[in-house]
């Protein structure tokens, strides 16, 4: 009797580990993907007029991964099925393939690159054309093992417009350049007065470049647009126009604060050379500052 007491409760004692035991999980494994499809889209055949509200709608489906994979998707363009040429519409990934948003900017931007457009100058309209599109997958943990690109469709009708994010500026206004007028149809004259943003500085609204200016001529402000004296785009050292003396510190620089209005910079102990300028018109309160430059 004992011994099938002992019998019984060994196996209800394997039961209950066996019950115990967490569930086994198969860890899925990467397949190096061979199939990537894009499908057509709905509007291939339809006239699109770019504009930054603009979306083209595209779905796919998922590379063969051999599991449902967290992927990373990218469109790319080109102005034929078999150019070698491609540029990536979109900086940030998409992750859901039944509803993928192409940015009309995105995409205008994209076809600015393809026609070598640089600047805004460069520019010529033209008519809609066909459009190549193709995705591009990568998980980000195995981006070899993983990357494909799918096959290729067409937007047959896609007109774009200039969308390229360039530099802003502003324009240094003074003795330095004959005062000429901040009007709109002296552009070409200012051209060479011009205080940029930083290529990787996009939107930051600083503004440096540096001058050669010669003695005695170092009186200035600013103007965010050329809408003549008096339209209301001038940053200068105080709202009335009227110049403020300013001087370089013991190390050549001088920093202090900028406001909309009229007043000058004048730095009548400048002996002449270059000077490097920086405006600094991001928050509230703006800021400039000026170094002699000596290299």
């Amino acid at each position: 009797m004992k011994k099938l007491n002992y019998i019984f409760f060994s196996l209800l004692a394997l039961l209950f580990a066996t019950s115990c035991e967490e569930p086994q999980v198969e860890n899925p494994v990467l397949k190096t993907p061979t199939s990537f499809v894009l499908n057509n889209p709905v509007m291939q055949k339809q006239y699109i007029e770019l504009t930054p509200e603009t979306t083209v709608k595209l779905t796919a489906s998922q590379p063969d991964y051999g599991y449902a994979a967290a992927a990373d998707y990218f469109a790319q363009v080109a102005f034929s099925e078999d150019a070698t040429e491609w540029v990536e519409v979109n900086e940030e990934p998409y992750h859901d393939l039944g509803n993928i948003q192409l940015s009309g900017e995105e995409l205008a931007m994209a076809m600015c690159k393809l026609r070598g457009i640089e600047t805004e100058e460069g520019y010529t309209d033209e008519d809609a054309r066909a459009v190549y599109v193709r995705l591009r997958a990568e998980i980000k943990a195995e981006p070899e093992k993983s990357a494909i690109v799918s096959n290729v469709v067409v937007l047959e009708q896609v007109k774009g417009y200039f969308a390229l994010k360039l530099p802003g500026y502003i324009y240094l206004i003074g003795d330095c350049g004959g005062w000429t007028g901040p009007d709109a149809g002296n552009a070409a004259a200012l051209a060479d007065w011009k205080l940029y943003e930083a290529a990787d500085a996009i939107g930051s609204k600083i503004y440096s470049a540096t001058f050669e200016i010669a003695a005695g001529k170092a009186t200035f402000r600013f103007y965010t647009e050329l809408t003549g004296w008096d339209g209301g785009a001038s940053v200068g050292s105080q709202e009335e126009d009227n110049p403020i003396n300013c001087a370089l510190d013991a190390d050549g620089i001088y920093t202090g604060a900028a406001v909309k209005g009229k007043g000058s910079f004048a730095f009548p102990d400048w002996a002449g050379g270059k000077m490097k300028i920086t405006v600094d018109l991001s928050g509230a309160s703006y800021k400039v500052t000026m170094q002699a430059v000596t290299e």
